[in-house]
């Protein structure tokens, strides 16, 4: 999935803009991925950080993958992200 990064202070309205070039959206914390902005999040009010999906693991192991099936998995590289699965479509 083609995706970029966006802050969990950021609006809902700076996340429409970016949207329109990808995919999906990685939603950072202080110092940590929180987890994904879709489309189907910009009908909520406040920010990034208040309307992202949670169900996400980041590289996780085959094991923690078996036993969470998470919605989407964020691989990184030294700590940022560098592809953005949806594992409920593979």
């Amino acid at each position: 999935m083609e995706f970029s990064t966006i802050g969990h202070e950021d609006s809902l309205d700076e996340a429409k803009l970016r949207l329109q070039s990808v995919e999906i959206l990685v939603v950072w914390g202080e110092d940590e991925i929180l987890g994904i902005v879709q489309e189907k999040h910009l009908n909520g009010i406040g920010t990034c950080g208040e309307n992202c999906e949670l169900d996400t693991l980041i590289d996780p192991t085959k094991e923690l993958l078996a036993k969470w099936n998470p919605k989407f998995i964020i691989y990184t590289e030294e700590g940022e992200p560098i592809s953005v699965v949806d594992h409920q479509q593979s």
